[in-house]
């Protein structure tokens, strides 16, 4: 596409899906139960705060980092519209389709 080189571009799905909806779409593929136990963050991000502060000082790579804990709170709706406009992105696979294939080559490498 002529102008997209160097430019960035969000691909992704029409539907914003939660991290517990993705986990359960995943876990019916693959035939288990959803996780079912909820922690609260605040403990995980203080104890990266405290890992990052004792590791990186030391010159360690922290086992935790607070930006590992923020995963699992930030949001995940991304904004697809410059890759439509500019690149004419649609997708060709929807959420359960794209599952349903990563499990299926799991599978087949005996990975799953």
């Amino acid at each position: 596409m002529p102008g997209a080189a160097g430019r960035t571009y969000l691909l992704a799905g029409p539907r914003y899906t939660t991290l517990n909806e993705l986990a359960a779409l995943i876990a019916r593929e693959v035939h288990v139960k959803p996780p079912r136990l909820h922690l609260p963050v605040w403990p995980f991000w203080t104890a990266g705060l405290l890992c990052e502060a004792v590791c990186i000082p030391l010159g360690l790579e922290p086992p935790l980092y607070r930006r590992r804990v923020d995963f699992y709170t930030k949001s995940r709706a991304f904004d697809t519209t410059r890759a439509r406009t500019e690149l004419g992105y649609a997708p060709q696979v929807d959420l359960e389709e794209g599952i349903r294939k990563t499990a299926s080559w799991y599978r087949e490498h005996k990975l799953l």
